[in-house]
């Protein structure tokens, strides 16, 4: 059997069933279907998702001995991934029948991309069209405007990227900020500027569930972070003015 190009990773933990069939039905309706699906159960209480694997011979499914929570599990779930490119859709929420051909067309043609993004719609509980900046930039993102640089919903990179970065069990949200900027410090990243990628909301989200003083608490965490590195890799160069007594502060 051949090696699958791309590995489409998905959580669970007690989703609705009726939320897990609508995304699994949009990830075999893709129009490219050079890939593996890995759904990873974790030890969900009250659900037996044992007939997804009924659905598809492309459909993996393991389920955790214990509970690992969501970040461990994420990362478990990319290192189960044997394709070329790793992409995450949440098994609460859908996709286009077009966005794994798109992406892939894009990592495909340029080696130096690192990471494909597309627009997210949000719907249900809130609803809004989640853009995605034309150029990434890290300075930006960590200087100026961090807005629209998070969201994993059709997220995809390079499975190779892993050996250098990964989940951070350390905060509990934002950590697709946290995880897209470790790839951007590394390599470029693009954006498909259509909403691909649908992104349901509701009461159970974790994003919703976190009150708004912690997500801020957690995003300080993770800026602090990558400035420390990006100081590190971009050494502060003082240049001294002549028409000013002190020196200023410039970054190359």
């Amino acid at each position: 059997m051949d090696q699958p190009l791309v590995s489409i990773v998905s959580l669970l933990y007690d989703v609705k069933v009726e939320y897990v069939n609508q995304c699994i039905d949009s990830i075999l309706k893709q129009t490219y279907q050079n890939i593996e699906i890995i759904f990873v159960d974790d030890c969900s209480p009250t659900i037996d998702y044992s007939y997804i694997t009924k659905l598809s011979p492309k459909i993996k499914l393991i389920r955790n001995k214990i509970n690992l929570g969501f970040n461990r599990n994420s990362q478990k779930a990319f290192e189960l991934a044997t394709g070329k490119y790793v992409v995450k859709v949440d098994s609460d929420d859908y996709i286009a029948p077009t966005l794994i051909e798109k992406e892939v067309a894009i990592l495909e043609a340029d080696p130096e991309v690192g990471a494909v993004a597309c627009e997210l719609q949000r719907f249900g509980k809130q609803t809004a069209l989640i853009k995605r900046p034309t150029d990434w930039s890290l300075e930006e993102a960590l200087f100026k405007n961090m807005h629209r640089y998070g969201y994993e919903g059709g997220f995809m990179f390079r499975q190779e990227l892993l050996k250098e970065v990964a989940i951070d069990p350390e905060f509990r949200v934002c950590t697709d900020f946290d995880f897209n900027m470790q790839i951007l410090a590394k390599m470029k990243i693009k954006s498909i500027h259509e909403p691909l990628y649908f992104y349901r909301s509701h009461d159970s989200n974790i994003m919703i569930s976190a009150r708004g003083g912690e997500r801020v608490r957690i995003v300080k965490k993770i800026l602090e972070k990558h400035k420390k590195l990006y100081y590190k890799a971009h050494p502060i160069i003082y240049t001294p003015v002549v028409s000013s007594r002190r020196k200023k502060e410039k970054y190359f």
